[in-house]
């Protein structure tokens, strides 16, 4: 094949030289110097991860399929209709996921034991052997990209073509299969665009010491969240909506009590989203930069006339008690340190990785357990770091920062109870869950990796609880 590209400066080509362990199965030394070894030890990890996912999923499956009417919470507000219609979407979503952390864990092993990234980057030597090594790295990466989102494929397929048909999925909510075939397409192209300035950005970091390389990524990612931070409370987020400065006089009662209460000294937005999701009001920014955004469909009719909606959409939204109380909800986060706490989490998550990964990357033998000969594309140390020797790792980060932010909404509501708007907090929870009607139930472990937040079923046992409690203290004091 003709290359598209050669270096006029490079006079000699590019060979791939060197020992290859290829597809060869039986290692010769068993421990971590052996490549044949360390490649069954990282699809070991991968297929155990794969298995401890696959468990998940069929416990939530499970429970799916065992439940057969709404929670008591629920009645009066999810008819026995509406929660088998939530419990075939919930099937079709979980056997989705479980579909694809099968193929994922297959997918994963088959590119260790056929040698699939090393291939690619033969045919990238092969192709533009005479080009430079930034060239050849984003010509890997090129076809690298594109191969991932070609293994999406067989997802794709077994989600239009059975999981549709089989859970009655309307055609009108949902992208024909051509359609997502040519919006992958689309995706391929377009990746691209990124592709090239990243994978320049990884070789020039690729090439600095180890402590150097932590702390370079870690000081521009932090300063990027900042940044994003400060931008968020100046401008809000565009994308969503189109955001307008709420006055006073526009404010219910309730809701600038709650606003006094709180004593918040940032501003009130009113988004008006430019698509129906999920209905929420978020602080936004950081510093003396703050915002609260409240989307327009968390408020009642979208805080318009019921003559400018369609009619699926009358009714729905919370009123301005259950508004005020879900902005209470908001606001505590806020007081209580909810998002730096968050983002303290992640950075010391992230601190933690970039370390293990700047030990790691330079190992050798796992470029060879791979495939590769002692020449290899430097980009693709970035994935085999991520996806095969931090799987383990990333599992249990994954436990640890959803723990934490299921928690911190405990304890918002806990804080809003404490301010007397418990019963109006449930009530903007029933509100929710009756406009959306999503599964109600859901599996503790299955929770524990797939849900950052509580379900509203458990956020309203949490808030019972409080309740009967105090209930509780009060009997025992009057005995």
């Amino acid at each position: 094949m003709a290359t598209l590209y050669e270096d006029p400066t490079r006079t000699e080509p590019l060979v791939i030289s060197g020992y290859s362990i290829g597809m060869k199965m039986m290692p010769e030394k068993w421990n971590f110097s052996d490549p044949v070894f360390v490649r069954h030890v990282l699809c070991l990890m991968i297929v155990i991860h794969g298995i401890f996912h696959a468990i998940l999923c069929c416990c939530q499956l499970r429970l799916v399929e065992k439940s057969t009417e709404p929670p008591p919470q629920m009645e009066g507000i999810m008819s026995l209709d509406d929660f088998k219609d939530s419990k075939d979407k919930q099937l079709h979503r979980v056997q989705l996921a479980l579909f694809n952390v099968c193929a994922d864990t297959i997918y994963s092993c088959l590119d260790l034991y056929l040698c699939t990234l090393a291939i690619i980057w033969k045919l990238t030597v092969e192709w533009y052997r005479f080009a430079t090594d930034i060239w050849l790295n984003v010509v890997f990466m090129t076809i690298f990209t594109t191969y991932l989102v070609i293994r999406r494929l067989p997802s794709m397929f077994y989600e239009k073509l059975i999981l549709d048909p089989k859970y009655n999925v309307d055609p009108k909510k949902s992208w024909p299969l051509m359609g997502v075939m040519c919006s992958l397409a689309f995706f391929v192209v377009f990746m691209q665009i990124g592709v090239i300035p990243l994978t320049a950005i990884c070789m020039t970091l690729a090439k600095l010491k180890v402590w150097y390389f932590v702390l370079v990524c870690w000081l521009f990612l932090l300063a990027v969240d900042f940044i994003l931070h400060l931008a968020t409370g100046i401008f809000g987020v565009p994308c969503l909506g189109k955001s307008r400065l709420l006055k006073e006089s526009e404010m219910s009662k309730q809701l600038s009590v709650v606003l006094q209460t709180f004593k918040y000294p940032g501003r009130v937005y009113l988004v008006h989203t430019y698509y129906l999701g999920r209905p929420t009001a978020l602080v936004l920014g950081a510093c003396c930069c703050r915002r609260l955004a409240i989307h327009d469909n968390l408020m009642l009719n979208r805080n318009v006339g019921t003559d400018d909606l369609p009619s699926t959409q009358v009714g729905a939204g919370l009123n301005d008690v259950q508004l005020a109380a879900f902005v209470a909800h908001q606001l505590a986060h806020w007081r209580l340190w909810h998002i730096p706490k968050s983002l303290l989490i992640f950075h010391l998550t992230l601190l933690t990785y970039l370390v293990i990964f700047g030990f790691s990357y330079n190992w050798q033998t796992m470029y060879l357990a791979a495939g590769f000969t002692r020449v290899y594309p430097y980009v693709v140390g970035y994935w085999l770091v991520y996806k095969y020797l931090m799987t383990l790792y990333r599992t249990g980060c994954i436990w640890i920062v959803y723990y934490f932010l299921r928690h911190f909404e405990y304890t918002a509501d806990r804080y809003c109870y404490r301010l007397g708007v418990a019963t109006s907090m449930k009530a903007a929870l029933l509100k929710l869950f009756a406009d959306h009607r999503v599964f109600p139930y859901v599996h503790l472990g299955y929770l524990m990796w797939y849900r950052h937040k509580p379900s509203i079923l458990q956020r309203i046992r949490n808030i019972q609880k409080l309740e009967n409690k105090d209930e509780d203290s009060y009997r025992v004091s009057i005995i």
